[in-house]
């Protein structure tokens, strides 16, 4: 039997796996896919996801970001970078080798079933254990065994081109997007280009005005397609007796902006902790949970608005950003 095992090599399954070995404990984790795992992400990440990662992964640092409203746009420049892109593939190979360096044994396969404290997997093979830690994704089977509920979630759709931009920029248009946004993220030889509407059934509506938008702006052509992914925002606990889960298995990431990097590598983390019963486990994911709750409670606040006073909203937003940034200059020249 296996002290650990985690199921899922993300970023959430590899930093559990990671302190759990370097502490000692024996842990197995089950990944489907071969390292590394490349998923589609925007890869964007801010300062305070190197509370746990090197700062040698970034592709690209941004003092400069813009954001768009159906009434103008807004360039904002910071003293120092506050968003940063990476590779998802290096990210994740730099994770994986952290892990297995620790003890980690990571191996490809695919969970199909858990029945007790089995694990059942695709090529027939059994895994006993005495924690589990479903760190699966937003699909999760660990999170279906536990007969949780999935309510709140919704789509992204991303592509890329094939040339770097340069600058982060946010679309805010309800009429587009609903409460949702698109994004431009340059890469170091990319560019990733995506949306989140707030409803799936209008996601052709948004593509279309979205490639309109990007075609008058930018003088941009997207030819190729934009694939969806599954964004997993409903928290419903992370803790069940001796089955944990971290990351989209437990619908952490963030229901206002999909940000879900920092809450995968925050809980699975704080799931160590725990299990090492070390007294700030918990502590860790409560602050994590503060974070979610204030992104939670602005998302349901925005999705009640209808479009007139959701993009009213978004030009205050970019409006207010303009000024308190020109305050800022102000203060920083003359205070």
């Amino acid at each position: 039997m296996s002290e650990v095992i985690i199921v899922g090599g993300g970023p959430a399954g590899l930093n559990c796996a990671y302190y759990l070995a370097k502490s000692g404990k024996d842990v197995i984790l089950l990944e489907k896919h071969a390292f590394p795992v490349d998923k589609l992400c925007a890869g964007g990440l801010t300062v305070k996801d190197f509370e746990e990662l090197p700062k040698d992964i970034i592709e690209r640092a941004f003092v400069t970001q813009i954001i768009h409203t159906p009434l103008g746009k807004t360039t904002f420049k910071t003293s120092k970078p506050v968003i940063f892109t990476v590779n998802r593939r290096v990210l994740n190979k730099w994770l994986f080798e952290r892990a297995k360096k620790a003890g980690t044994k990571i191996e490809k396969e695919k969970v199909i079933k858990i029945n007790g404290n089995i694990i059942i997997t695709k090529n027939g093979r059994q895994y006993n254990y005495c924690y589990l830690v479903g760190a699966d994704g937003s699909t999760s089977i660990v999170r279906r065994h536990l007969n949780i509920p999935t309510k709140y979630s919704f789509i992204a759709w991303q592509t890329s081109i094939p040339f770097p931009l340069k600058d982060i920029e946010w679309f805010l248009d309800a009429n587009v997007f609903g409460f949702g946004y698109g994004w431009i993220f340059p890469h170091k030889k990319s560019t990733v280009i995506g949306f989140v509407c707030s409803n799936p059934k209008n996601a052709f509506k948004a593509k279309t005005g979205f490639l309109h938008w990007l075609k008058k702006t930018h003088a941009l052509v997207i030819n190729s397609p934009f694939k969806p992914y599954l964004i997993n925002t409903d928290y419903r606990g992370h803790h069940f007796g001796r089955i944990f889960l971290a990351g989209d298995a437990a619908g952490l990431a963030s229901g206002l902006t999909g940000e879900g990097i920092y809450f995968a590598l925050r809980s699975g983390r704080s799931i160590a902790q725990m299990i090492l019963s070390k007294s700030n486990g918990q502590n860790l994911y409560n602050n994590l949970l503060k974070a979610k709750y204030r992104h939670q409670k602005a998302a349901r606040a925005l999705k009640c608005l209808p479009i007139p006073l959701l993009n009213t909203f978004f030009e205050c937003f970019r409006k207010g950003l303009k000024i308190a940034f020109c305050r800022e200059l102000i203060f920083k020249r003359y205070g």
